[in-house]
C-alpha cells in the first residue's frame, strides 16, 4: 500500500480556514501547523506585501493593515468595491524533512479555495480552482524539497472571469436583484454572480453589503 501524508489542509474565503493532516506523526501535524502561520498576502503585481491572517479574507487583512476603512461603517461599501476587480495573491514558506520525502504521495489538501485560484509549490503550478464549494487535492511530492519551501496561491477576480463568461454567453440569463451589480461597480451593471460557482452573498444580498 502507497503511504500517503496531507500535508496540508486549507479553506479560502478569498482565503482559508484552517489545516489538519490524515497521518498523526508529530513531524507531519508540525507541517501542517506551520502553514496556518507566517502568510503574507499582496495585490498581485504590486508587490507590497503585508501580514495576512489564515484563516481570514483579503478585506478583513486589508482592514487590519489599516489600509482600508471598515466597510460596515456608513457608505464605505460604495469606496471598496476595486476590491474583488484586482487579483491577489497569498504566499508562505514551510518546512520539510527528508522523513517526509520518503513517502509516496504528499497531497495538499484544499477544503476549500474562494475562488478562482492558482497554487504554486516552489514556483510550479500544482492546481488550478474554480469553485468555492468543493475540495481540491494534489499531489506535490515532486515539487518538494528538503528544507523550505514556499506555497502562493493567486486568487482572481471572481469579477473580472464573471464579465468574461457573461461577454461570452451571447445572450442574458435572469439573475436575482439581490445580484447588487450597481453598487458593486461592475462594468455595465453586469450580473454575473450566476457564472461563478461561489457564496451568492459575496455579491450583494438585501441584508448584507456586496464584498
Amino acid at each position: 500500500m502507497k503511504q500517503v501524508l496531507s500535508i496540508a489542509t486549507i479553506l479560502m474565503v478569498l482565503f482559508f480556514t484552517g489545516c489538519n493532516v490524515k497521518n498523526e506523526a508529530n513531524s507531519e501535524l508540525m507541517v501542517s501547523r506551520e502553514l496556518n502561520e507566517n502568510w503574507i498576502f499582496s495585490q498581485a503585481g504590486k508587490n507590497e506585501w503585508l501580514p495576512g491572517t489564515v484563516p481570514g479574507t483579503v478585506h478583513t487583512d486589508l482592514l487590519t493593515n489599516g489600509k482600508i476603512e471598515d466597510p460596515f461603517y456608513r457608505l464605505n461599501e460604495h469606496d471598496l468595491q476595486w476590491i474583488d476587480k484586482v487579483d491577489w495573491e497569498y504566499k508562505t514558506t514551510f518546512s520539510v524533512e527528508n522523513e517526509l520525502l520518503q513517502k509516496d504521495i504528499v497531497e495538499l489538501d484544499f477544503k476549500g479555495l474562494d475562488t478562482y485560484a492558482d497554487v504554486f509549490v516552489n514556483g510550479e503550478k500544482v492546481l488550478s480552482a474554480d469553485n468555492m464549494f468543493r475540495e481540491w487535492k494534489a499531489n506535490v511530492k515532486e515539487h518538494l524539497k528538503e528544507g523550505e519551501n514556499e506555497l502562493r496561491i493567486i486568487f482572481r477576480s471572481p469579477i473580472v472571469e464573471g464579465i468574461k463568461k457573461y461577454d461570452a454567453q451571447g445572450y442574458v440569463i435572469p439573475v436575482s436583484d439581490n445580484d447588487l451589480a450597481k453598487i458593486g461597480k461592475v462594468e455595465g451593471d453586469k450580473m454575473v454572480s450566476i457564472y461563478t460557482r461561489k457564496a451568492g452573498y459575496h455579491f450583494g444580498w438585501d441584508w448584507g453589503p456586496a464584498l
